[in-house]
C-alpha cells in the first residue's frame, strides 16, 4: 500500500496575501528563507519563489524610501556584527565591513542635498526677521520695567 498524503486545501487570496506579509515581514526582521519556511510549513524553495514573484511583480522605488528599506533591512546585520566584535570575535569583521560599505551605498540616497533657491531663502528670510521682532519686542518690555523698577527703588533708598 502507498503512503500518500491527502493534497493541502488551496489557499484563497486573503489567506496568500497574509502569507505574503508574514514572509515579508519576517524577511525585514531578518530572518532566513528556511526559518520562514520551517515556520510556513513551505519548502525554503517555494519561499523563494514567493519573494521572486512579489519583487517581480512590483515597481521598485530607487528613491530614498527604497533606501531607507534597505538601511532597515541591514541594521539586524549590523548589530549582529557590532556583538560579535564586542565578545572578540575576529572573524565578524569582514562581515561588518561589508554591512558598513552596503550601508554607505544606500546612504547617500537617503541623505537630502538640499539646495536653497531664491523664493525659500527669502522664506527663511522672512522667518527670521519674524523670529528677530519677536525677540526684540519680549526683550524690550521687561527690559524698560526693570529699568523703571531700578529708579524706583533707588528712589525710596535713603540717602
Amino acid at each position: 500500500m502507498h503512503d500518500t498524503q491527502a493534497p493541502r486545501p488551496r489557499l484563497n487570496i486573503l489567506s496568500r496575501a497574509a502569507r505574503r506579509k508574514r514572509i515579508f515581514a519576517r524577511m525585514r526582521e531578518g530572518w532566513a528563507y528556511d526559518e520562514i519556511a520551517r515556520d510556513e510549513g513551505l519548502s525554503a524553495e517555494r519561499v523563494r519563489q514567493i519573494v521572486a514573484e512579489v519583487l517581480g511583480k512590483r515597481v521598485i522605488e530607487r528613491g530614498s524610501n527604497h533606501a531607507h528599506l534597505q538601511l532597515e533591512r541591514l541594521m539586524p546585520a549590523l548589530r549582529l556584527a557590532g556583538e560579535a566584535i564586542a565578545r572578540g570575535d575576529i572573524k565578524a569583521i569582514a562581515p561588518l565591513i561589508k554591512v558598513i560599505d552596503r550601508m554607505d551605498r544606500h546612504q547617500e540616497t537617503v541623505v537630502a542635498k538640499h539646495h536653497y533657491g531664491p523664493e525659500e531663502r527669502q522664506r527663511l528670510l522672512g522667518k527670521l526677521n519674524r523670529v528677530t521682532a519677536n525677540l526684540a519686542e519680549g526683550t524690550s518690555a521687561p527690559e524698560a520695567s526693570a529699568e523703571g523698577a531700578d529708579e524706583t527703588n533707588s528712589a525710596n533708598l535713603p540717602a
